[in-house]
């Protein structure tokens, strides 16, 4: 997700240069990960990924969309739009209602990655207890308890 927010519109050299830094970033977070074998680094390392990833996004979507921005935009550049203002009008409209409806789902995505992000710490605050729980159980049931196999 980090590659094709940060990848789009970039000419190729750019692009490439996302995925350098792409694989550096998670090279690094592994490696170190690795090193100090502390699972709170690793979920704040996600956590921020995901943060940035999400504003980033956010940023991009009211730029391309927001029909202030592009009649700005179409200005700066000097461009002369071939369409008739209906037709204009008519594009508006469809990217605020595109617009509206990506912010109603911002909501649904950022309580899912909360939900799962709060799983995740809990199974990893209680691994020892619901270790035990999961081998009491057994299969196929154990596997409820698996809170980062859920995440």
């Amino acid at each position: 997700m980090f590659y094709a927010t940060f990848s789009h519109n970039r000419s190729a050299a750019g692009a490439t240069l996302v995925f350098a830094l792409a694989v550096f970033i998670a090279t690094f977070v592994t490696a170190y990960y690795y090193h100090i074998k502390d699972p709170l680094f690793h979920q704040n390392a996600f956590a921020l990924l995901t943060a940035v990833v999400f504003f980033r996004s956010l940023y991009g979507m009211e730029v391309s969309l927001r029909p202030s921005r592009q009649a700005k935009r179409r200005a700066e550049v000097g461009r002369v739009d071939v369409n008739n203002a209906a037709e204009q009008a008519r594009i508006d409209q469809r990217d605020l209602r595109t617009i509206k409806t990506m912010y109603q789902m911002i909501p649904v995505g950022l309580g899912s990655i909360a939900l799962g992000f709060l799983i995740w710490n809990l199974d990893n605050a209680f691994c020892p207890t619901l270790r035990r729980w999961r081998r009491a159980v057994g299969l196929p049931w154990g596997i409820l308890l698996e809170g980062h196999g859920w995440w």
